[in-house]
């Protein structure tokens, strides 16, 4: 009988292991005031097309002429495919954009949930994904 038992045992073990593999953890982007909103203008260093969250890394002129390093956060990969067809090329480094978006909350981060992202050519692209 106690054969038995721990065969029971494993067996639902794997059961609720197989059933709990959908889930999956996920941060929210609360490190960023949803109710503010900024932009930054600068070059491309950085595109970064991974998941969980795409990332794009730009250098920006402040207005004492420095350089100042910047991040913007996008939604996921399949996202951004499925809705734009963006992919590991949409963006290189050199390119000149515009990135929209909420500012991180801690102090002197440089980096924002992007929202929207503006091309040379004056083309505006909305790209958050909630209401």
């Amino acid at each position: 009988m106690e054969t038995q038992a721990k065969t029971a045992l494993i067996l639902c073990a794997l059961i609720l292991f197989t059933l709990n593999t959908g889930s999956e953890a996920h941060h929210a982007n609360s490190a960023y005031d949803r109710t503010k909103s900024i932009s930054v203008t600068g070059t491309v260093t950085q595109w970064q097309f991974i998941n969980p969250h795409v990332g794009i890394f730009l250098d920006v002129i402040n207005e004492q002429g420095n350089t100042e390093n910047w991040s913007g956060e996008f939604q996921s990969v399949q996202d951004l495919y499925r809705f734009f067809r963006w992919n590991k090329d949409t963006f290189k480094p050199g390119d000149e954009v515009t990135i929209i978006g909420n500012p991180d909350r801690r102090p002197n981060m440089r980096s924002m949930w992007t929202e929207a992202v503006e091309l040379p050519d004056g083309t505006h692209i909305n790209v958050r994904n909630d209401p």
